[in-house]
């Protein structure tokens, strides 16, 4: 299978693809819209406080209203049923600035980009709803077997998530491992291809990808392509999609960002889902860039993880793809049935294919983490790249540990980003305290999102313990209960843990006084990051 990268990893050829991959980056960071791009949005967030603080002019009548509208845009967030911590993220800007505050909090919740995305997504779930639903003949079943995952399911199924049996899955512990096994798959098509990341570089990685899809458009398969926009301005040229529609792929970009015009930043399409032909999927953390795959060191070591599904589940990643799909342009009426045929798998247990995003008020992601934690009756491991907690998740981690629970996580030791690194540490001595152990992953940076509990339950997908997963972006994960692949899950695990540095107090206390300062006064205004 390593006949996609053999010739591209050896010697000079390599470094040279390299280079060349860089001069490239370089080049389109120039020229293909990112910086015309950035640097309008600077322009319009200056044009804005321009406007805002012109109003000093009239300093006597500005600070008489500003106060007025300051403690009634507070009152008007505490009634919010939004996150206490974002709530508190938002009360600070406010009270310093409450003009420029308030008018950004309002420009921020109440968009008409964000609110026009939320209806339709909101719409195209309830216009599936129809499909996902577990059935009751396996509702008993479950019941009988475990009452603690029943309630899950069921409430999972209220939010447009079905619980699957006879599908199998299968782990990835690694993208080099996983990206072999993603082109294996994509060579059998023969129906339909879909694809949607959140980042897409062309690389050893992608292109891979991109010539076995030009070759089944060719053989008649049916591929559709999509990509968010934020996560890949300084990644791909503007408009990519076009190129993408010349060699047959249908492509669609998720929320294009428009200068002066977008309004929905916030919200971007962080879902990684593969589904072809009904009877494959894959999810995970990987995106389409060579970094994912140790094709070079960008922050060390970059550990993380795929799965693969194969049987009925797959129609739940395949309804996942689709609402997010038409999302982007809505067609009422399509024909859903085309594409959800089953193709069963005989293999115990279940799997729970799930989504999340902004268009609904429930934090579902949390829950599921929550709820895994709650119920935990010997261990929990945790695997994640950010740590950025709100009062009800720390609590659960702190509560699942005080009660005898070994609740251990692995977080980065070399982080990709500055900021959410210092406030992951800021966590520290609390949970530390209530006997949660840490393990910062020495060989550089990992960004599986996984949760296994008693080799009995467990989650792979998207979502990070931070508030931009769990409450901004549309993201999507997978259940399994009672599945033969949870052993592979647990193996990685305690590979991995001998990998880290156990962090305890002595080594806290070693991280340098300003860089836990900084953390903590960044924790204000984390869930705005």
């Amino acid at each position: 299978m390593q006949k996609y990268r053999k010739k591209e990893y050896q010697g000079d050829n390599f470094r040279q693809a390299i280079k060349h991959n860089t001069l490239h980056y370089l080049k389109r960071m120039v020229f293909s819209g990112f910086l015309v791009t950035a640097l309008l949005l600077l322009l319009q967030i200056g044009i804005l406080f321009v406007m805002f603080f012109w109003l000093n002019n009239y300093a006597n009548l500005y600070y008489e209203a500003a106060v007025i509208l300051a403690i009634l845009c507070i009152v008007f967030i505490i009634n919010d049923d939004s996150n206490p911590a974002y709530k508190l993220a938002w009360t600070v800007p406010i009270v310093l600035f409450p003009v420029a505050g308030t008018l950004l909090y309002f420009y921020f919740k109440y968009n008409f980009g964000t609110t026009a995305i939320r209806k339709v997504a909101f719409e195209i779930g309830k216009e599936t709803r129809r499909f996902s639903s577990t059935g009751d003949e396996l509702k008993e079943e479950l019941k009988k077997e475990s009452p603690e995952f029943k309630k899950l399911s069921s409430y999972l199924e209220r939010y447009g998530a079905a619980t699957y049996q006879n599908s199998s899955m299968e782990y990835f512990p690694l993208g080099e491992i996983a990206m072999d096994a993603v082109l294996n798959e994509l060579e059998k098509a023969e129906k339909f291809i879909f694809v949607e990341f959140f980042m897409v570089e062309e690389g050893i990685f992608f292109d891979s990808v991109l010539e076995v899809l030009e070759r089944k458009v060719k053989e008649g398969v049916e591929v559709r392509f999509m990509y968010d926009d934020l996560g890949c301005v300084a990644l791909l040229p503007r408009n990519y999609t076009e190129t993408l529609k010349k060699k047959g792929i249908n492509a669609r970009i998720f929320s294009h960002i428009y200068p002066f015009l977008s309004t929905h930043y916030n919200n971007r399409d962080h879902r990684k889902i593969i589904v072809i032909d009904g009877k494959t999927a894959f999810t995970g953390g990987i995106n389409l860039c060579d970094e994912y795959i140790n094709a070079f060191e960008k922050f060390g070591h970059w550990k993380d993880n795929f799965i693969m599904i194969k049987g009925e589940a797959v129609k739940g990643f395949t309804l996942l793809y689709m609402q997010t799909w038409n999302s982007v342009s809505y067609r009422p009426g399509i024909d859903y049935n085309k594409y959800l045929n089953t193709y069963p798998v005989k293999e115990s247990g279940y799997i729970i294919p799930y989504g999340d995003g902004p268009y609904q008020k429930e934090a579902v992601a949390e829950n599921v983490y929550r709820d895994i934690l709650y119920n935990a009756k010997n261990y929990v491991y945790i695997m994640t790249p950010y740590l950025i907690l709100d009062y009800e998740m720390e609590n659960a981690l702190r509560h699942a540990a005080i009660s005898g629970i070994d609740v251990r996580i692995i977080l980065p030791h070399i982080p990709d980003k500055k900021a959410p690194y210092y406030i992951a540490r800021t966590y520290y001595p609390k949970l530390l305290s209530a006997g949660v152990k840490i393990y910062e992953y020495r060989p550089g940076f990992i960004h599986g999102k996984t949760f296994l509990s008693d080799d009995l339950i467990g989650t792979v997908g998207t979502i990070n313990l931070d508030f931009r997963s769990l409450y901004l972006h549309y993201e999507c994960g997978c259940v399994l209960y009672k599945k033969q692949g949870l052993a592979d899950i647990r193996e990685d695990f305690e590979e991995n843990f001998k990998k880290c540095i156990p962090v305890n107090r002595d080594y806290y206390e070693l991280i340098p006084v300003w860089q836990r300062i900084l953390g903590r006064l960044l924790r204000i205004v984390a869930p705005l990051m």
